[in-house]
């Protein structure tokens, strides 16, 4: 079976970053399993923008507060509370001599967003805490993936 280059990276990634029972596991060895289960398709996931509007699947993510960088042509092959993964093209403004004046560049990178965290005040919201770009064919191995924080706080959190 030939695997995606964004699934093998999403379960690259899933290794990592699940620490504990996804729902459906916790469900199943739990007497509550029909009400949990139902909890658990009721949760939705999303990443937060700028604004803290929450965006789930988005075609297009401006991920600089000073609109300097943004993924567009978002195609999702995962959304999930573990991990969501993308592949699209990333613009970015070099901002020389400033972000007003500078060029802007394009690449095709894949993007898994992971770590979710509960919404403060906001039940069954959960909102991803970290974003990771790739750069499959960027020419200096040591600098094709960064890791980064997506810009917008949880609503309800300073």
């Amino acid at each position: 079976m030939k695997l995606t280059r964004s699934t093998v990276i999403a379960l690259c990634v899933t290794a990592l970053a699940v620490g504990t029972p996804l729902a459906a596991e916790a469900a199943a060895t739990h007497p509550a399993a029909p009400q949990a289960q139902r909890a658990a398709a009721s949760t939705s996931y999303a990443v937060y923008d700028c604004g803290n509007k929450p965006l789930v699947e988005p075609s297009t993510f401006v991920f600089t507060c000073d609109s300097s960088g943004y993924l567009t042509k978002l195609q999702w092959s995962s959304w999930s509370r573990a991990i969501a993964a993308a592949t699209g093209v990333l613009y970015t403004d070099n901002c020389e001599p400033n972000c007003a004046s500078g060029k802007w560049s394009h690449q095709n990178v894949d993007v898994v967003l992971w770590r979710s965290e509960e919404v403060k005040g906001q039940p069954g919201k959960r909102g991803y805490t970290e974003m990771t770009v790739l750069w499959p064919n960027h020419p200096i191995r040591s600098r094709n993936t960064e890791t980064v924080v997506p810009p917008g706080a949880f609503p309800g959190e300073s």
